[in-house]
């Protein structure tokens, strides 16, 4: 949640200003190169803040995604007994439209309490979504998903550590719906449910940035358990284990390295089950009960504003009749937004299997 209300602002804030306000002197320059550049003005911000972005996602094509976001302080933020930078508490309202007619209209919240040692983060939203899944026979099913996601997290840090442990509790209203395919090879129970989940949530995060690192591991491993106690009208299971590093090889040269297992059990929803997450593969389209992926990254610095990227992963669903292997590769290129902020931006192209596919991508791919 906090990337995506930061991204939308970072970026919404990149497409409308106009290359005259890098002026010097301006909120847009680097005092120390003359380079254009957000960090003063992300530092100088309070109140509502208005935001375009672009969305990318193959599933649904491209679109445009906007709203109003509400900073409660100033963004540099401020320090804890440990030095440690404490974010801002963010509110939003975000609604996006695609070129397939899907659309989307929520908000959320995500809150930074005592000294940041105690985090939230919570969100709604009403979500209308063409998408397509594969049956048994890798024959295309496309339908409409309307559906109420409500997702509410509490955690708290470990002693001083960066290790954080709390709850998360999730509830999903849904419909779903023909869109130009049958349906008649889909469970019926499936059209319409109540998912009603509560579990774990245990993460480290120990980046030099939390938006484009040089080092660092962010992990995590959460579960969530769905059950007629808590409301949902299936019984089921989603556990994940994520990690991702990053370090420097050489003084020009970055590499990272993403691990992500998903995996699920029990009476859930066909939409809900784990999917191959890679650039270049649309959501849903390699689903399993688990799901293994494994993605490198390697960032080519050619100077201090201007990066290149190269990147490709593997991913294993592991469906019936038989587990399903998918690739993706591409290359893409980032400038230096926000210096101190450490922030990158830049698109990336990505092949996988089927199809290309671009990305706009704030921070860094796997954000």
């Amino acid at each position: 949640m906090s990337h995506l209300v930061i991204a939308t602002l970072v970026t919404g804030l990149l497409l409308l200003a106009s290359p005259s306000r890098a002026a010097e002197g301006s909120p847009f320059t680097d005092p120390t190169d003359g380079a254009f550049d957000v960090d003063r003005f992300l530092a100088s911000r309070h109140g509502f803040v208005p935001l375009v972005i672009p969305v990318t996602e193959p599933a649904v094509g491209l679109g445009l995604a906007g709203g109003l976001v509400f900073l409660h302080g100033k963004l540099g933020g401020e320090q804890d007994a440990e030095g440690r930078r404490i974010p801002p508490s963010v509110s939003a309202a975000i609604g996006m439209y695609t070129a397939n007619g899907s659309w989307a209209a929520g908000g959320g919240h995500l809150g930074h309490w005592a000294e940041g040692s105690v985090r939230y983060v919570g969100g709604a939203a009403y979500t209308s979504l063409r998408l397509s899944v594969y049956d048994a026979a890798g024959e295309q099913v496309r339908f409409k998903l309307d559906a109420v996601p409500v997702v509410q997290e509490v955690s708290f840090r470990l002693g001083g550590s960066e290790l954080f442990a709390g709850a998360r509790y999730t509830f999903i209203g849904s419909t779903v719906s023909a869109d130009g395919s049958s349906l008649a090879g889909l469970d019926s129970r499936d059209l319409e449910t109540r998912l009603s989940g509560l579990g774990p949530v245990l993460r480290w995060d120990g980046r030099d940035s939390i938006f484009s690192p040089n080092r660092g591991v962010r992990a995590e491993l959460a579960a969530t358990w769905y059950a007629g106690w808590l409301g949902s009208d299936r019984d089921g299971w989603r556990a994940s284990v994520k990690e991702v590093a990053y370090a420097p090889l050489a003084p020009w040269l970055v590499g990272a390295l993403r691990l992500d297992l998903q995996l699920s059990g029990g009476d859930l929803p066909f939409w809900s089950r784990p999917f191959v997450q890679l650039r270049g593969i649309p959501m849903l389209r390699y689903q399993g009960r688990h799901v293994a992926v494994a993605e490198t990254e390697e960032r080519i610095d050619f100077t201090a504003r201007w990066s290149a990227v190269v990147f490709g992963g593997l991913g294993v669903a592991a469906a019936v009749p038989e587990p399903t292997l998918a690739w993706s590769a591409g290359t893409g290129f980032r400038y230096l937004v926000a210096r101190q902020f450490g922030i990158r931006m830049g698109l990336d192209v990505a092949r996988g299997p089927e199809q290309w596919a671009f990305y706009l991508i704030f921070g860094n791919g796997w954000n």
